[in-house]
C-alpha cells in the first residue's frame, strides 16, 4: 500500500532499512541519507540502546518546523510540504496486530515500557533530521549524569507514549537555523521547562538574535550567529547570558558541572580543528582551521578515578573526575561525546607546547571519525536574572576556606585524613530542603533547623568529603551581590570538625584584615552554633 493510503508503517529495525525510511519519507535520494554523519551516530546509539522496531507515523505537524515553513518555505516557489513524518522507536518487537489492538481499546504496556523515543523527518532536500527525543544512554553505574533532561510526550493515534528523561535535538536547516541556533534550540528546551519561558522555534530564534543586531547581510538563509546575537537570543526569553572564557579544562569542567547539576543547560563556542596535522594556533587561515562551531552541553562523565588540583590552587574538585561530556551536536546527534584531552600547538615562534582541547565525533570526509578535535573558546550560560553570584566568586570562597581547613589538617588541629574533596553546585531551596531531610548524616534536631530556615529560592552549595564521607556543607546565596556577605549558613554532617571550627571561631577576632570576609563569615557561623 503506498504512503499517500498508509497513515502508518511497523518495520524490524536495522540501520539499513532506517536509511531507506528517511529516504522514502524525506523524498529524497538515498544518497543524501547516507552521505549524513548523523546515521553514524545514529547506528552506534540505536545499537547501545537496543532497537528493534520503527513505527512510521505519517502526515505529522511538528510545531517548531511549522514555524518555520510559514515564515520562509512557504514563500518559496517550489512547494515544499508542510508535515512531516515522525519515526517512532522501540525496543521490543512490535507487530501490527498488537498496534492496531491498543488503537482499539487493549492495553499498551508493552508499547509503553519499550518506547525510546522519536525522529521528526523534515521534508527538506538536505536537513532531514527534526525535532528527535530519544533515550539517553545508561547512566553505567551511575559515571554518566544528564541533569537537565525532561518528558516529552508523543500522542500517536491516541496512544499516550513518553520518551522519558531527554532532551530535544536537531539538525540545523541551514536556512532558519545555522548551529549556534540549533544549539540555543536544545537549551532553551531545557531553560524553558526549568524558569517557565515559551521555547521558540529555530526562526523565532535567529530572528531575535538579530533583530537588535545590524548584520553585513541578510538573515535568512542564516549563516550563523555570533557570540553576541546568541546573547540577545538569551535575552529574548527572558533570561540573563553569562559568558565565560573556558579554553582551560578546569575552568570548562567546574562551570559544566556546576551549572548542569542545576539542570541548566551550557552553551560551548569552539574552534574545530583537523587534528591529522599539526596545528597552528595562530594561524588560521592554515588548512588545519575549520572554523567555529556551537553545542549544548547536555551532561557529563564522572570518569576519572581521583580529583586534579583547581588551576593553580591546592583545591580538590568533584568536578575535576570529568572526563568527557555530551553535547547536543547538530552535526551528529544528540548527547554525543566530547573527550577532554591534549594536543601539541605550534605556536608563530615555532614553540610547541600543550594545549586543552576536546575530541568530537565529526567525521573527515578522508580520514573519518575522531580526526577533528575543538579548542573550547567561550561558555554561555542562559541563567536566570536573580542568579547574580557566579561560580568563580563561590570558588574563591571555597578556596580560602579549604586553605584554612588544610593548615588545621597539616597541624593536626582538624580531624581530618586527607584533604577534603569539594562538591561545588547550584541547587534550588525546595532541592536543598529535600535532600537536607532525607541526609541520614544529620540529626534530627539541625534537619528540622534546617528545614524551617528561610533561605533564597537559589543557593550555592559547596559540600566538603573527607574519604568519601561528606563532612561539611557551605550554603551561600546565589541571588546576593557580591560585596555583600553572601555566605549563609554551614551545615555540620562532622561533629568534631563543627567543634573544632566552633573553638577557633571563638577565637577569631569579627574584623580580622588577615582572614578572607566569607571565612570570617563561616567561622563567625560556627562559633554561634550549639555545639557540644
Amino acid at each position: 500500500m503506498g504512503k499517500a493510503a498508509q497513515p502508518y508503517s511497523i518495520s524490524t529495525y536495522s540501520i539499513e532499512t532506517l536509511r531507506q525510511i528517511l529516504s522514502d519519507e524525506a523524498n529524497v535520494p538515498l544518497s543524501v541519507v547516507q552521505a549524513k554523519p548523523h546515521l553514524g551516530y545514529f547506528e552506534g546509539y540505536f545499537n547501545f540502546i537496543g532497537a528493534k522496531s520503527i513505527l512510521v507515523e505519517r502526515d505529522y505537524i511538528d510545531r517548531d518546523y511549522l514555524e518555520d515553513f510559514a515564515s520562509y518555505y512557504v514563500r518559496c516557489f517550489h512547494p515544499y510540504p508542510r508535515k512531516c513524518s515522525r519515526l517512532h522507536f522501540f525496543d521490543e518487537t512490535i507487530t501490527n496486530e498488537e498496534f492496531e489492538a491498543a488503537m482499539k481499546g487493549a492495553e499498551y504496556e508493552k508499547l509503553s515500557g519499550s518506547y525510546l523515543g522519536f525522529v521528526v523527518v523534515k521534508p527538506l532536500p538536505q536537513t532531514i533530521i527534526g525535532r528527535t527525543c530519544l533515550r539517553t544512554y545508561p547512566s553505567d553505574g551511575g559515571r554518566r549524569h544528564y541533569p537537565s533532561v525532561r518528558d516529552y510526550e508523543a500522542n500517536i493515534f491516541g496512544l499516550k507514549l513518553v520518551a522519558k528523561q531527554t532532551l530535544a535535538f536537531q539538525e540545523q536547516d541551514h536556512v532558519a537555523a545555522a548551529c549556534a541556533t540549533s544549539a540555543l534550540w536544545s537549551a532553551f528546551q531545557g531553560t524553558g521547562k526549568l524558569f517557565q519561558h515559551p521555547i521558540p522555534s529555530p526562526v523565532s530564534i535567529t530572528r531575535a538574535a538579530t533583530k537588535n543586531w545590524p548584520r553585513e547581510t541578510r538573515t535568512f538563509p542564516n549563516n550563523g550567529l555570533d557570540i553576541i546575537e546568541m546573547a540577545h537570543a538569551i535575552r529574548d526569553v527572558g533570561l540573563e547570558p553569562l559568558m565565560l572564557r573556558a579554553d582551560r579544562h578546569d575552568v570548562l569542567k567546574s562551570n559544566l558541572y556546576a551549572y548542569l547539576k542545576a539542570k541548566i543547560p551550557l552553551l560551548l563556542i569552539v574552534d574545530l580543528y583537523n587534528a591529522s596535522i599539526k596545528i597552528p594556533l595562530l594561524h588560521r587561515q592554515k588548512p588545519s582551521y575549520l572554523g567555529k562551531h556551537a553545542v549544548a552541553a547536555s551532561g557529563y562523565s564522572l570518569g576519572l578515578s581521583k580529583p586534579v588540583p583547581y588551576g593553580g590552587t591546592g583545591l580538590l574538585l568533584k568536578a575535576s573526575r570529568i572526563d568527557k561530556f555530551y553535547a547536543h551536536d547538530d552535526q551528529v546527534g544528540p548527547f554525543a561525546r566530547m573527550v577532554f584531552t591534549e594536543m601539541d600547538v605550534q605556536f608563530a615562534s615555532d614553540t610547541v607546547l600543550k594545549r586543552d582541547f576536546l575530541t568530537t565525533s565529526w567525521r573527515n570526509p578522508v580520514s573519518g571519525a575522531g580526526s577533528i578535535v575543538a579548542q573550547p573558546e567561550n561558555l554561555l550560560i542562559p541563567i536566570y536574572h536573580k542568579i547574580r553570584i557566579p561560580f568563580d566568586t563561590i570558588s574563591q570562597s571555597v578556596i580560602d576556606f579549604d586553605e584554612l581547613l588544610e593548615k588545621m589538617r597539616a597541624d593536626g588541629r582538624a580531624p581530618l585524613s586527607e584533604r577534603i574533596e569539594w562538591d561545588i553546585y547550584l541547587i534550588t531551596v525546595g532541592e536543598f530542603k529535600t535532600d537536607v531531610r532525607s541526609s541520614m548524616d544529620l540529626n534530627e534536631d539541625e534537619r528540622l533547623a534546617i528545614q524551617l530556615q528561610p533561605l533564597p529560592r537559589f543557593l550555592w552549595c559547596a559540600d566538603g568529603a573527607c574519604a568519601g564521607k561528606r563532612v561539611i556543607g557551605l550554603l551561600f546565596d546565589a541571588t546576593d551581590i557580591e560585596q555583600g556577605s553572601f555566605f549563609l549558613r554551614a551545615v555540620a554532617y562532622d561533629h568534631a570538625l563543627a567543634l573544632v571550627l566552633k573553638n577557633i571561631g571563638q577565637n577569631t577576632p569579627a574584623d580580622s584584615k588577615f582572614i578572607p570576609r566569607q571565612t570570617q563569615a563561616i567561622l563567625h557561623h560556627f562559633a554561634q552554633k550549639h555545639i557540644k
